[in-house]
């Protein structure tokens, strides 16, 4: 005979507060699960990029081995970049694999020197590193508080270069003198005989100019058609030999007409007259 055996409602059903206590230990149990899928991914992805770090740094040496490892450097452009800057600037030493040099990070650091305009480097297999320079070309020394400055065409200064190396360029001065410069000694270049005799050109209120000759003498150029004037005035001395005189000034300001000024000696004080 079966005894029937009678359960209790809470042995058969869970209590409110247990499904609760089930509701919320889910969702931790679901993120301690994810947090640890993470951190094996993490630890599976460091282990392959160490790996991969490994054999990138087997394969160059291997390749420095085959061969293809650095034991010329061939330079372009090269006239006044110093060579110890450009070693410096490469940063590596012969024998090293050629394809464990960073041409970015070398070309970074040739792009730094006072000389460098632009500057491309590429690798030339097996052995060797290629730089094609483009430098700055000097085009006037810059009259500054602090002395002589190197500027090139586009008026920016050449850090690193001596003034003295280029003493037979011509001195510029004045507000606005270094981004004006190219286009006043072209104009004065068109005159070979004259251009000769300059030494320092000066920009006046930042619209004009004044050029000093060698001789002692100063030209007054107008502020429009400059060039203009500077060719009548070597026309006119091919005819006259003005320039030859003993004059402090010759003032080319006015259009059509030339204003000479004496050089005059100064009067000694005590002379008897």
């Amino acid at each position: 005979m079966r005894r029937l055996m009678f359960w209790k409602k809470s042995q058969i059903e869970p209590t409110r507060v247990q499904m609760r206590a089930r509701n919320l230990d889910w969702p931790f149990v679901k993120l301690a699960a994810r947090r640890g899928a993470y951190l094996g991914l993490f630890c599976a992805l460091t282990a392959s990029w160490l790996q991969r770090d490994a054999l990138i740094e087997s394969g160059y040496i291997l390749s420095g081995k085959s061969g293809l490892a650095l034991s010329d450097v061939h330079i372009t452009g090269r006239n006044y970049t110093a060579i110890k800057d450009i070693k410096q600037a490469i940063n590596a030493a012969y024998g090293t694999p050629l394809l464990a040099l960073s041409l970015d990070e070398i070309q970074h650091n040739l792009s730094q020197l006072g000389w460098v305009k632009s500057v491309r480097v590429s690798r030339q297999f097996p052995d060797a590193l290629k730089i094609d320079l483009n430098e700055r070309r000097p085009l006037a020394l810059l009259q500054t508080t602090g002395g002589h400055r190197l500027i090139d065409e586009a008026g920016h200064m050449i850090f690193g270069a001596k003034a003295s190396a280029f003493s037979h360029l011509p001195v510029v001065s004045g507000d606005g003198a270094a981004e004006q410069a190219k286009l006043i000694i072209e104009a004065l270049r068109t005159e070979p005989d004259l251009y000769a005799d300059v030494w320092a050109i000066q920009r006046i209120s930042d619209r004009r100019w004044d050029v000093h000759l060698r001789s002692g003498m100063a030209i007054r150029l107008p502020e429009k058609d400059a060039a203009l004037a500077w060719s009548k005035l070597a026309i006119l001395d091919r005819d006259t030999k003005i320039m030859k005189r003993d004059l402090a000034t010759i003032d080319l300001r006015v259009s059509g007409q030339l204003i000479v000024e004496p050089n005059l000696p100064l009067s000694k004080k005590g002379q008897k007259t």
